[in-house]
């Protein structure tokens, strides 16, 4: 009972989402090896959403700023309300606020979505990054 009422939160939250923002297309390329993380968020937001999205700064900019650097890890904020973003809402399955970790290695697709996780280590920035700094070493580990 408590998971089915935790998913139903979730999916309300992830429908009502959103953020004003600058329209912008967000281009894949799989020439080249690394790992993005891609915050989908859209024209309105929640507080857990913006939560998500400073939290997951904060963690890059603390524990990677290195993988940023030399593009081996990029963050992209991509609002999935706008026509110009539907091919990467296809492509990650993202109607609504979602955070994925992907990989490219040697023209290969390798996608994670974490969407679920951090929604539920949101209000704690602590847990959030232990769980985002696993999930990236772990795909850094992988290149």
């Amino acid at each position: 009972m408590k998971k089915t009422t935790l998913i139903i939160v979730i999916i309300s939250l992830l429908v009502s989402c959103s953020k004003p923002d600058k329209k912008k297309v967000i281009n894949i390329d799989l020439g080249s090896n690394r790992i993005e993380i891609l915050d989908f968020y859209g024209k309105h937001r929640c507080t857990s959403c913006i939560q998500i999205e400073e939290n997951t700064k904060a963690t890059l900019n603390t524990h990677f700023q290195n993988d940023l650097k030399t593009k081996q890890l990029i963050f992209k904020m991509v609002q999935w309300d706008v026509p110009e973003n539907e091919h990467l809402v296809d492509k990650f399955k993202s109607a609504g606020t979602s955070l994925i970790v992907y990989r490219v290695k040697d023209g290969k697709e390798y996608i994670q979505d974490i969407t679920l996780l951090a929604f539920k280590n949101c209000e704690n920035p602590e847990a959030f990054t232990i769980m985002l700094k696993d999930k990236i070493d772990n795909e850094l580990k992988k290149q």
